[in-house]
């Protein structure tokens, strides 16, 4: 009988370090069904695949990121509706997304044009 509750006792624990761990991942940023934000700039744009290469704001030289886009992709360019193709590289993005399978899954991106660079200030004569 002492066997039998001291098994029931470590199935108990087991099960709420278990449950504790996978919620903790479900809720961690990027973690799963978890979305996430990303801001950087399109290192390549989008392949026949739906796969959009960005290069992250925060992150060490020559660092990518790679998220698959799909048809429930949102897509905003300059704050006017767009499509996943419009993107091109060298804009400036924020990417919202989740991750599926250690797949980073895009659901909202949002871009921006580059900047025209003006001459505010006259030549020096």
């Amino acid at each position: 009988m002492k066997n039998v509750a001291l098994m029931l006792a470590v199935v108990a624990v087991l099960g709420l370090v278990v449950g504790t761990v996978m919620a903790q991942q479900r809720n961690a940023p990027g973690g799963v069904n978890q979305p996430t934000t990303l801001e950087g700039k399109v290192a390549k744009a989008v392949d026949d695949k739906g796969v959009l290469v960005v290069t992250p704001k925060q992150g060490r030289e020559g660092e990518t990121r790679k998220f698959v886009t799909n048809d429930k992709t949102a897509v905003t360019i300059d704050e006017k509706e767009a499509k996943v193709a419009d993107l091109k590289e060298g804009m400036a993005v924020t990417v919202t997304y989740s991750v599926n399978q250690q797949t980073l899954v895009a659901a909202k991106i949002e871009a921006k044009k580059a900047e025209d660079k003006k001459v505010t200030d006259a030549p020096p004569k």
